[in-house]
């Protein structure tokens, strides 16, 4: 059993691995998008992985709770607040 100290360390590095994927993934998009980025935009998009990290953290693990079934969702958290990023941007684009 992992211990709440543990879980902690555990959860902030997620949260910090997918604001730093936020924004690499941002910058990339705009790159490709050929759409304007800059620090104001990195803020943003690290602020908007890391609100769709934690939101769906809980949105999995209720889901996951209520099927019985307890497994790490780490891979599709990170997923989810990247392609949070990229629709930000290509509905800039449009």
């Amino acid at each position: 059993m992992v211990s709440a100290d543990i879980a902690t360390i555990l959860a902030l590095l997620s949260l910090i691995a997918a604001s730093c994927l936020g924004v690499g993934v941002g910058y990339l998009t705009c790159l490709i998008l050929r759409l304007p980025w800059n620090i104001k935009g990195g803020v943003v998009d690290l602020f908007l992985a890391a609100s769709a990290a934690v939101i769906s953290a809980y949105a999995l693990s209720v889901m996951d709770a209520a099927q019985g079934i307890l497994r790490s969702r780490v891979s599709l958290i990170l997923v989810i607040a990247a392609a949070m990023v990229v629709v930000r941007h290509l509905v800039r684009l449009f």
